[in-house]
């Protein structure tokens, strides 16, 4: 409730006349303040007119009046600049700060329906605690948070490739394979085969000339060699492994890597994924960046268009044949989540490191030209009114699902400030 009277104040959304404090005094709001997210008061810099006299200072704001004793301000000389104690219920007693001075202090009077659609945005179990007013937003108010979240969430995807970079030593090459696995990887096993593909160096596999080398240096690394398995595949791989070993002076066998296969479609198994991911090293061997630095989707997707080797044909695991030959080649929905959660994030961080601010916008770009993707976040935004047309838009509501409405964080999204406001004062 604390922070619908912060936001209530932020944006003048009370009743600006006939202030009255607590003590009689007559309250102007001339200036509400800049909003503190850190310690201390929580409006800084304010100016109130009390009684015609301009003061300039913080204000505090509480649900209970009497919060300000409990939190211990009235001892605090961080709080001995404030000049007006905000609050939905009044003190018992006056409002003292560390220097004996008197605070005056008002009960905010606001639009009931502001607390009342609060309430709801605040109190409902549904998903999208907003959907009364979707259908109300204009075209202009759509489109422009949608933009706005679309920069979010590759802003957030940068972050993550920015870690990745410093984990791989400033390498952009050997970044932009492990964020290709991490894609591979599809949720579930993100984060174990990232965790392969940075354990094992691009530079060795550019010395390598066949998938089956590029697999050993794979499967080795990510500590699936030491299985107990008398498959001839499984014997050959460790013979090429022992091989690399030495002369690339690896470790003999890597700490497994935490890879997981339960309620996974067989298709989508580790092992699978990491010969995949042995094919792009192979594909694109000594040319990694120039491979997929390319803003045309199409050559990306034909980059991907690879299949994992021809074991891997008869087997979804190792000595586990499947009992019928098919390939196990990457599918059309995997390419596009490579390209929205690996390639395109990498293109944007670097294209951010080199600050090119044309470049981002033309890899944003990108999105528009790839068809949405379909997940139950999405089907709940359909529901509701709102369906993406291209990937652009998918990736903003799936932002907007995961980032504001899963953490209830409607006061900071534009659609529940719409509806905060609806049937009542207007931002």
């Amino acid at each position: 409730m604390e922070s619908l009277l912060h936001y209530i104040w932020q944006n003048r959304l009370f009743y600006p006349t006939g202030i009255v404090s607590t003590s009689g005094d007559n309250i102007e709001v001339i200036n509400p303040g800049i909003y503190n997210r850190d310690a201390g008061p929580d409006f800084l810099c304010a100016v109130i007119s009390i009684n015609g006299i301009h003061w300039a200072g913080n204000v505090e704001i509480h649900i209970n009046g009497d919060d300000w004793y409990v939190h211990n301000h009235h001892k605090d000389i961080n709080y001995s600049n404030v000049v007006l104690h905000v609050v939905d219920e009044p003190s018992k007693s006056k409002t003292i700060d560390i220097n004996s001075r008197e605070i005056p202090e008002i009960v905010l009077r606001y639009p009931k329906d502001i607390a009342n659609n609060y309430n709801i945005l605040s109190t409902s179990p549904i998903n999208i605690r907003c959907r009364d007013i979707i259908p109300e937003l204009t075209a202009l108010e759509r489109n422009s948070w949608l933009d706005r979240l679309l920069i979010e969430r590759m802003e957030e995807r940068t972050d993550l490739v920015r870690c990745v970079n410093v984990e791989c030593d400033g390498d952009w090459e050997q970044t932009l394979f492990v964020m290709l696995a991490r894609a591979l990887g599809q949720g579930v096993n993100a984060d174990g085969i990232q965790d392969v593909a940075r354990r094992s160096p691009l530079k060795i596999m550019e010395k390598l000339s066949s998938i089956t080398q590029i697999e050993a240096l794979l499967f080795g690394r990510a500590g699936l060699l030491d299985i107990e398995c008398d498959d001839a595949y499984i014997q050959r791989l460790r013979r090429e492994y022992e091989i690399l070993r030495v002369r690339f002076e690896l470790p003999e066998y890597a700490t497994r890597v935490a890879l997981k296969k339960l309620r996974l479609r067989p298709m989508s198994f580790p092992t699978i994924r990491i010969s995949q991911l042995a094919a792009i090293a192979l594909r694109a061997r000594g040319n990694m960046s120039a491979t997929f630095s390319t803003l045309d989707i199409k050559a990306l997707s034909k980059a991907l268009d690879v299949k994992a080797s021809e074991y891997w044909d008869e087997h979804y695991d190792f000595g586990v044949n499947s009992g019928k030959i098919t390939e196990k080649r990457i599918g059309a929905s995997s390419k596009t989540l490579m390209l929205i959660n690996g390639i395109i994030p990498w293109l944007y961080a670097r294209a951010h490191k080199m600050g090119n601010m044309r470049e981002k916008e033309n890899i944003l770009k990108m999105l528009e030209f790839i068809k949405p993707e379909k997940n139950h976040l999405i089907a709940a935004w359909q529901e509701v009114g709102i369906t993406p047309s291209n990937e652009a838009e998918a990736c903003a509501l799936i932002h907007l699902s995961k980032r504001y409405c899963k953490r209830r964080r409607c006061l900071s999204c534009r659609f529940g400030q719409r509806m905060l406001c609806s049937g009542g004062a207007r931002i």
